[in-house]
């Protein structure tokens, strides 16, 4: 059982997303269930999951995403995605473009 939680653990710690979940909870963060499944939607594409986007919901159904993106199709592509989620009824953009985002090796 210590193997399985040690693995556990160390997957969690090694994931873009364990990490930012990890952080979040040692800031005191809560996500709301909206919140998480926009994010689930933005970390599930191959390249905004890369991104350091993050998700505020700042009224019931109103989506505020913040963070850096490479370009305008990226940019457009995140919105779309975040409109697409259930209950999601409005989506402010308040990305930027980051001309220091660097290709991944992997």
């Amino acid at each position: 059982m210590a193997i399985g939680l040690g693995a556990l653990a160390t997957g969690l710690l090694l994931s873009r997303r364990g990490r930012r979940l990890v952080r979040e909870a040692l800031q005191g963060r809560r996500r709301t269930r909206l919140e998480d499944r926009v994010l689930d939607a933005l970390w599930g594409d191959r390249v905004l999951g890369r991104r350091r986007i993050d998700v505020e919901e700042a009224s019931p159904g109103r989506i505020v995403l913040r963070g850096e993106v490479r370009d305008d199709a990226e940019r457009r592509r995140a919105v779309a995605l975040a409109g697409r989620v259930h209950d999601v009824d409005e989506v402010e953009d308040l990305l930027t473009l980051g001309a220091e985002i660097v290709r991944s090796s992997r």
